[in-house]
């Protein structure tokens, strides 16, 4: 378990990247973006719920999914823990055939943005810890910039791409129904040998599986252009955000 979920003063942190999530995607910050204004406001919306909901939920919210994030973490660190039950599957999902192998990598690719949020986390925490002991608020815009601003570039890359990632794999349809069809049935194979697998394990590769489903609608209905642009403006934002809080700094 991550240090962090011992510090008391971390649900501040945890507050203030969702209070700037909520700005970075205003209506307000994408009007600064001409190329993106097209994008519907009620597609921006289902992005931050996205965002607000599942990946940076609140601390009462973490605290309860603790457990499974935990179990998630150690399967996308090493998927070689699943991959083994890849040849006790139903038939039923080896008609994925070839695509077998590259749906099984691709889900634990999108997820591993999950998994790299803490580590970002993590980074912030220490700036926020010099600054909340000096009375500072976490959520007034210029100094949670400082905090942003303290993440190393490469790490801030990475976690963008890892976002990006994710997005990518719930805009492809088909591949995302494969992902969900393979996950789907490694928890029944996990839950028919509960002398091998916890319910810990089956609650990590669960929590997964609804990563992947619940931001399924946010890209319902879209062209694929559309769904570009949008991946564009993600990544676009999320690289602008962290440029200006080092500017800021």
């Amino acid at each position: 378990m991550s240090a962090l979920w011992n510090e008391p003063e971390f649900p501040k942190l945890i507050l203030a990247y969702r209070e700037a999530l909520k700005r970075r995607y205003s209506v307000q910050n994408i009007s600064k973006y001409p190329r993106f204004v097209s994008i519907p406001k009620e597609r921006v919306d289902l992005l931050v719920r996205y965002f607000l909901e599942l990946l940076y939920p609140e601390w009462e919210g973490r605290q309860k999914l603790n457990g499974a994030f935990e179990s998630l973490a150690g399967f996308v660190h090493s998927p070689s823990k699943v991959f083994g039950l890849l040849g006790s599957l139903s038939s039923a999902v080896f008609k994925l055939g070839r695509h077998l192998k590259s749906a099984f990598q691709a889900g634990f690719a999108a997820l591993h943005s999950y998994v790299t949020a803490q580590r970002f986390e993590e980074i912030m925490f220490v700036a926020s810890k010099k600054l909340l002991s000096e009375g500072s608020d976490l959520q007034d815009p210029n100094i949670f910039s400082k905090v942003l601003a303290s993440v190393p570039k490469k790490d801030a890359d990475q976690f963008r791409e890892d976002i990006v990632k994710l997005f990518r794999t719930l805009s492809d349809r088909e591949l995302l129904n494969k992902i969900k069809q393979l996950m789907e049935a490694v928890v029944n194979t996990m839950r028919s040998k509960p002398k091998t697998y916890t319910e810990q394990e089956v609650d990590g590769i669960l929590l997964g599986v609804g990563i992947l489903t619940k931001g399924e609608e946010l890209f319902e209905g879209m062209s694929r252009e559309e769904m570009d642009l949008v991946l564009e403006a993600i990544d676009r934002i999320e690289k602008d955000a962290f440029e200006e809080a080092i500017r800021g700094s």
